[in-house]
């Protein structure tokens, strides 16, 4: 018997966005992890705004730091960006 199991495959090479969306104004920040966010950049030399620019709203505190370090990472690795993936489960169709 032969069992088959989707799985979604996402090279490292291919993210290069990251979005964030507000949960009060439902805005969506997408952000370019190859290029610094210039409004951060201008307030704090961070990579993540630190507030919604559709409500103002200061984000949750734990997605600043982490979006933050989830960059460097990806520029760290961006040598070897080929040769990291992501693995997932895909969503069955029949529920």
């Amino acid at each position: 018997m032969l069992l088959m199991h989707k799985q979604l495959v996402v090279s490292l090479a291919d993210l290069r966005f990251v979005s964030i969306e507000c949960p009060l104004c439902k805005t969506v920040v997408t952000l370019d992890m190859k290029e610094p966010h210039e409004l951060a950049q201008k307030y704090d030399n961070a990579f993540c705004p630190k507030d919604c620019p559709g409500c103002r709203k200061q984000y949750d505190s734990a997605i600043r730091p982490n979006v933050d370090s989830f960059q460097k990472s990806y520029q760290a690795l961006g040598e070897i960006a080929d040769r990291i993936s992501f693995r997932g489960e895909t969503e069955s169709a029949a529920d």
